[in-house]
Formats: C-alpha cells, sequence, structure tokens
C-alpha cells in the first residue's frame, strides 16, 4: 500500500514508554505506577464549579484564546514569581499542557534547528522532537551531582544552530528543582546567543527543598520565555484537560497563528477559574501526601542492595538507579512487571542519561507502595 501523510510521521517510530504501556494494558491484576495521574479525586469546589457552569448554560464556543476572567486569573497566578503578563495578549488556553507544548514548538522552532534540553527529559518531548527533526544538545543531569546541570557542560551544549533551550522545573522524571545561579546561568547563556526558553513549569506546586523559580522574571528573560502551565497535576485535573501558555504579546501571537483548535470548553475554563480562586488546602494537602510518600519510598529503595535513590526536590516521581541490579532499565522493567506485577518506566524513555534509572510515579497510597519496595526487593534479590 502507498504511504500517505507526511513522511516525517513514518519515520517517527513508537516510543520506549507507549510500547510498555501497551504491554501492561494487557495484563491483569497489575500496580500501575506509570503515569502522572494523580490518585486523588479533583477538589469537590472544582467539580461543583462545572456542574454550576453547565447548568448556567456554559456549553457553547468559549473564546478563543480563553476566556479574560481566567486568563486574568493566571496572570495573577503567575505573577507571585515576579511576572507581570498581560491577560488580554499574553495568556491563551489550551486543552491541555501537551498540545501547548506541541503548538509552541512548531510555532516557534523550524525543521533542524537545535534546542539544549537537560536530560532526561519529560518523554512526551521526544516525539515532537523527531518530528521537527530538531537537533538536541543534552545536558546530563546525573546522580552524583543530584540530577542538577553542571554550567560548563551546559555553555558547550550551545551550537550555531540552537535556537531554543528547554527548562523543566521541577523536573520530570528527575524532580531537579533550578536554584536561582542555574537559571541565571541559562539566563546569560539565552540573552548573549539570543535564544529562546521554553519553561515548563507545570509541578510549580510541588517543591519540598528550595522554592520555585521562573527564568521569565529574570532580566531581559521576559521577551523570549515561552512559560507552561497546566491544571492537571496541581489540581488533580488531568482528565479535565486544561493548560496555558505565557508569553510575551509578540512570541505568542505567533503561537496563535499555528492553525489548531482545542481550547477548552466553557464549563472547564469555569471550573479552572474556581481551582485558582481556591480553597487551596487540597492542594497543601496532596504536596504534603506526596512528600510523604516520596520519603518513605526513597527509604525503603535505599535499603535495596543494587538500588540508589536521589530524594527529589520537587515534582512526584522517584528516579532511582538500578544498575547494581540490571544495567538496561527496558529489561529490568518487563522483568519487575512480568515477576511481581509492578510497572515503572524504563529510564531510557527519558533520554540516554536515564539508561540504569526507573521512573516510579508516587500516585498510590503508602500501603500500596509498600508492595513497590517489596517488589523491587524481591527482584533484586533474584537478579543482583
Amino acid at each position: 500500500m502507498r504511504r500517505f501523510g507526511d513522511p516525517r510521521l513514518w519515520e517517527i517510530e513508537t516510543p520506549v514508554y507507549r510500547r510498555f504501556l501497551a504491554k501492561v494494558r494487557k495484563m491483569e491484576g497489575v500496580m500501575s505506577l506509570l503515569a502522572g495521574d494523580p490518585d486523588f479525586e479533583t477538589p469537590k469546589h472544582i467539580r461543583e464549579a462545572a456542574i454550576k457552569a453547565i447548568e448556567e448554560g456554559w456549553t457553547h464556543y468559549p473564546a478563543w484564546d480563553g476566556y479574560i476572567d481566567l486568563r486574568t486569573a493566571l496572570a495573577e497566578y503567575h505573577s507571585q514569581y515576579g511576572t507581570d503578563w498581560d491577560p488580554e495578549s499574553e495568556v491563551r488556553l489550551f486543552s491541555g499542557s501537551t498540545p501547548a507544548l506541541f503548538t509552541c514548538f512548531v510555532a516557534l522552532l523550524q525543521r533542524g534547528d537545535g534546542i539544549v534540553v537537560f536530560e532526561p527529559y519529560y518523554m512526551g518531548y521526544s516525539p515532537v522532537f523527531s518530528y521537527l527533526d530538531l537537533k538536541l544538545s543534552p545536558v546530563s543531569l546525573k546522580e552524583e551531582r543530584r540530577f542538577h546541570p553542571d554550567i560548563e557542560e551546559l555553555k558547550e551544549a550551545i551550537k550555531p544552530e540552537t535556537k531554543m533551550i528547554v527548562v523543566c522545573s521541577p523536573n520530570n522524571p528527575t524532580g531537579t528543582v533550578y536554584n536561582e545561579e542555574e537559571l541565571k546561568a541559562i539566563r546569560d547563556l539565552a540573552v548573549d546567543h539570543d535564544l529562546l526558553v521554553l519553561s515548563d513549569e507545570i509541578y510549580d506546586q510541588f517543591v519540598y527543598e528550595g522554592k520555585h523559580l521562573s527564568i521569565a522574571a529574570m532580566p531581559d528573560m521576559r521577551e523570549r520565555t515561552v512559560v507552561i502551565l497546566s491544571f492537571s497535576k496541581t489540581f488533580a485535573m488531568t482528565g479535565w484537560r486544561l493548560g496555558a501558555v505565557l508569553a510575551d504579546k509578540e512570541v505568542l501571537s505567533l503561537i496563535k497563528k499555528v492553525p489548531i483548535g482545542g481550547r477548552p470548553a466553557a464549563f472547564i475554563q469555569k471550573a479552572g477559574l474556581a481551582a485558582l480562586k481556591g480553597p487551596w488546602e487540597p492542594v497543601e494537602r496532596f504536596r504534603e501526601e506526596y512528600r510523604k510518600r516520596r520519603d518513605f519510598l526513597a527509604e525503603k529503595l535505599n535499603e535495596i542492595e543494587g538500588v540508589s535513590c536521589v530524594l527529589p526536590e520537587g515534582a512526584f516521581y522517584l528516579f532511582p538507579n538500578i544498575s547494581g541490579i540490571c544495567e538496561d532499565s527496558v529489561k529490568f522493567c518487563e522483568g519487575l512487571l512480568e515477576e511481581e506485577k509492578v510497572a515503572v518506566y524504563p529510564g531510557i524513555a527519558y533520554g540516554k542519561t536515564g539508561e540504569g534509572h526507573v521512573r516510579i510515579a508516587l500516585v498510590k497510597p503508602i500501603e500500596e507502595l509498600k508492595r513497590c519496595a517489596e517488589a523491587f526487593k524481591n527482584y533484586a534479590e533474584r537478579h543482583r
């Protein structure tokens, strides 16, 4: 059969994580710690706001960029980090951060452009990088540095074709919270080399060590930074699909020209407004529960010979080193799945630097995470 469509799509291989996920879905009795999908219910006041909005008739086409009340609330929310976005021209809503990311990459980069990424990086970036045939300059986040970047390596990653630096803080999968010195180094390189920065900040509410900083607030960075926000993790709203882009009006004007729809439903935007207005007690509760889960499971994993686990500073994942048991992360995860019925993602899915590690999403209560710890222990004793 003749190949139809964009040749680039035929060239893209199915990512490792999708192949692994497909295998897990065919099995029964598996405890899945794969997706970063909180096990908490969306807070009641947010659910009630959506129901009220439907009953009031908020079921028609919403404003193209999103309702101004929610855009205003998002600009006010992000101002806590020192920014001053204009809700009229510098905030746009999307149906989740994934289409927001895709639209930004398509709008701001050309096929073959170079980008600097900190590796391991969010696996959802990979298909877009492949589709645009971007030239990656990875800066390794290594366990011995608590997954923080080496500034000299960062400087060397800048190439003549580099157009953008991608920053995810807190980082998925390592939990790295970039400090002021590191962000200043990124800022200096961006300004000196006239680069854009995409700042993925969807885990900004889940910081346990240090504090969340937005590079957009640094001198001369406002006009060259694109901020990605999401309601999914913060408010346990993964299924609602609500995200946003905050950027200088000239940059956002380009992003708006990408011919893609996907604006969030009217009633979901009303729910998002209720989320930002509060109460914020549920988010504080989520954060403390994730902290407890992090502390518990990291301690248990570090007791296992052949495993080491750096305590993440943010987000809600662990990224333990399992190379003392098996250096092939795919083989390790397949074995753990088949023998112990526990599913975690192989580190290679997050780039070459991730090999020898696995990612564990802390989306189960501690009682169930005990099963995860036992599974790792049992598997290690058999295969170490």
